[in-house]
């Protein structure tokens, strides 16, 4: 298998090899021979010329290099930077990464890219090549897979065994902290408040615990950075392991390798026999190196360090919105079809294009009773936009994202509001009738039952009454709400929230017996706009369902209802954001489902 350009996630572990000093699956350490073959030279050359300018370049790619491996696997998605603050590396435990390592990483990439285009003195050893870069990087995704500084040996343990790694692994690992430094913060608790019985902590040395409080007093400068070999903070040694062994070690999590007796010998081993260490160190590295790595067709060669490739599709959004646009054009119904297909789809297996899949069988998601009156035409939106991106990018953009992208099109052709898609969903592998009932807001629903359902997908009160606004488009079939006609309660056959001329208005359309085919408008006064005027309905009691009208008639929700209907810049900003978190819901990603050849049909 040849591979034209080199991955970042490959270049960021020559760059640490080259600093500390250069199998399974497909990796291997000639992977670029006929590709790139002066790859480690070209490397080895701008890792030294960083590492010549810049003090922090060694320990700063070291410890990016950990943080990467640890969250999604030796993938480089630590490095992605997100517009929105929501990447791996904007996760609380990655803020502390010094920009060194990254400009390391990216120096290095140009350097390869425009020879190939598509130093510590620790010990060196041979990489194994052939990674590919991640096409996931999520701040949400960090918190409780990297190690803490007050772990016990128990919790270390348990992190690195996650990965293959065993205790060994984990002490030689540890030992990246011969270089480095940490902030106060991460063992202030150590110094002033480590319990009841001793404000400092026994098995700090205190000579240097004293050296420590005065580097970092109770309220230290966030700033000053300590560090974690107080010895040789700028030499890949053993001396780490020494430090230990006389009470030095900076973090609670570094010192009770030696504290507790069950890595204690590791610890004294690797104190007096520097090439034991360097040894343990390499086979530790060359393990967790192979951790989760994509290899083969899994993930992508990024051409920027920092950003996921648009190149498979660059075009995919001005594709999707002309086909749109002309499905627009053409069917009355193309907006409020779309929109409802997006929502019916979403809140049963995720987002996912699994209600555009359909069975000979008649068992479908779109087969259920639910799902009966969702109008063709939004199916026929999204078929044709995916056959337009077919044509141009086969097999790379899914049902699902083109979906969405269809739903933020139909909003804006209907006069709403414009916004951003994230993209990179896969088509759902399930399709099942069966999975519907009791994940659909029902016409009857109270606002009790409103919010349970949404908050099943992590969406709030106002995220519900935001996108219950996308009644201001579309119709309802008459079944959906005679009950406020006819039935309401013996003592009030007409629900009393209905405005009574509104309510006369509406048995002429729907009799007792209607024409099934018969369709109202959920908003009647502007009911091909998208706007807030559903809101203003609600506060005139003409809200068509029992589900619209609850939102105003419910104290809880009624303010919100009030400023929605005064305001549509509030509106529209509550529904893209709210929009925006629903098109989250369930997605898959990375390996999971797949990229649909035809949106109605699984592929195999």
């Amino acid at each position: 298998m040849e591979i034209t350009r080199l991955t970042l996630m490959a270049l960021l572990m020559m760059a640490f090899t080259m600093l500390i000093s250069k199998g399974e699956g497909q990796l291997v350490e000639n992977f670029y021979s006929s590709t790139c073959p002066n790859v480690e030279s070209i490397v080895t050359q701008a890792v030294t010329n960083k590492f010549t300018q810049t003090i922090t370049t060694g320990q700063a790619t070291l410890r990016l290099f950990f943080h990467d491996c640890f969250v999604e696997g030796c993938d480089a998605s630590v490095i992605i930077a997100s517009p929105n603050g929501d990447a791996e590396k904007d996760a609380t435990e990655n803020l502390s990464l010094p920009g060194d390592g990254f400009d390391t990483v990216i120096k290095a990439k140009q350097a390869v890219e425009a020879a190939c285009p598509g130093v510590l003195g620790g010990p060196s050893f041979n990489v194994e090549l052939g990674r590919r870069d991640g096409l996931i990087s999520k701040a949400s995704r960090v918190e409780g897979k990297l190690p803490k500084a007050n772990f016990n040996l128990d919790q270390l343990n348990a992190l690195f065994a996650k990965h293959g790694l065993t205790q060994t692994d984990m002490i030689a690992l540890s030992g990246a902290h011969t270089v480095g430094f940490s902030h106060c913060d991460q063992f202030a608790n150590r110094l002033y408040s480590f319990s009841s019985s001793s404000a400092v902590d026994p098995t700090l040395d205190p000579t240097y615990a004293q050296d420590l409080m005065a580097g970092c007093p109770r309220n230290p400068d966030p700033t000053i950075a300590v560090p974690l070999d107080p010895q040789s903070p700028a030499a890949f040694d053993n001396v780490y392991y020494q430090d230990l062994l006389s009470g030095k070690g900076l973090l609670t999590s570094d010192q009770v390798l030696f504290t507790d007796a069950a890595s204690q010998p590791t610890v004294v081993r690797f104190a007096n026999n520097a090439a034991d260490f360097n040894a343990a160190f390499v086979a530790a590295m060359r393990k967790l190196a192979r951790v989760g790595v994509k290899t083969g067709k899994d993930g992508e060669i990024r051409r920027d360090c920092t950003a996921f490739n648009s190149s498979t599709c660059p075009n995919v959004e001005s594709i999707v919105t002309q086909a749109v646009t002309n499905k627009f054009t053409q069917t009355l119904t193309t907006g409020q079809a779309t929109l409802r297909l997006f929502f019916h789809d979403c809140f049963v297996e995720g987002c996912d294009a699994s209600v555009i899949i359909a069975s000979p069988n008649g068992d479908a998601e779109k087969d259920a009773p639910e799902n009966l009156s969702l109008a063709g035409d939004g199916f026929d939106t999204v078929i044709q936009a995916k056959e337009a991106v077919e044509a141009t990018c086969p097999g790379v953009v899914s049902c699902a994202d083109i979906l969405a992208l269809a739903t933020r099109d139909v909003i804006g052709l209907l006069g709403g509001p414009s916004f951003n898609v994230e993209l990179g969903r896969r088509d759902g592998l399930i399709s099942k009738a069966s999975a519907v009932e009791g994940n659909l807001p029902k016409a009857n629903f109270n606002l009790d039952q409103l919010n349970a359902l949404f908050a099943k997908h992590g969406l709030t009160q106002t995220d519900m009454i935001a996108l219950s606004g996308a009644h201001t488009v579309g119709f309802s079939h008459c079944d959906q709400f005679t009950n406020r006609l006819y039935s309401f309660k013996p003592s009030s056959p007409v629900d009393p929230t209905l405005d009574p001329t509104y309510a006369q208005d509406l048995m002429a359309e729907c009799p007792r017996n209607p024409d099934p085919t018969v369709a109202i408008p959920l908003d009647f006064q502007t009911p091909a706009s998208f706007d807030n005027v559903y809101y203003q309905n609600l506060l005139s009691g003409k809200g068509l369902l029992t589900s619209d009208q609850v939102l105003f008639t419910d104290p809880t929700s009624q303010p919100t209802v009030v400023q929605f209907a005064n305001n549509a810049g509030d509106f529209n900003a509550a529904f893209v954001a709210a929009m925006r978190k629903l098109g989250r819901v369930g997605v898959k990603t990375g390996k999971e489902g797949e990229i649909r050849r035809d949106c109605a049909t699984f592929n195999s």
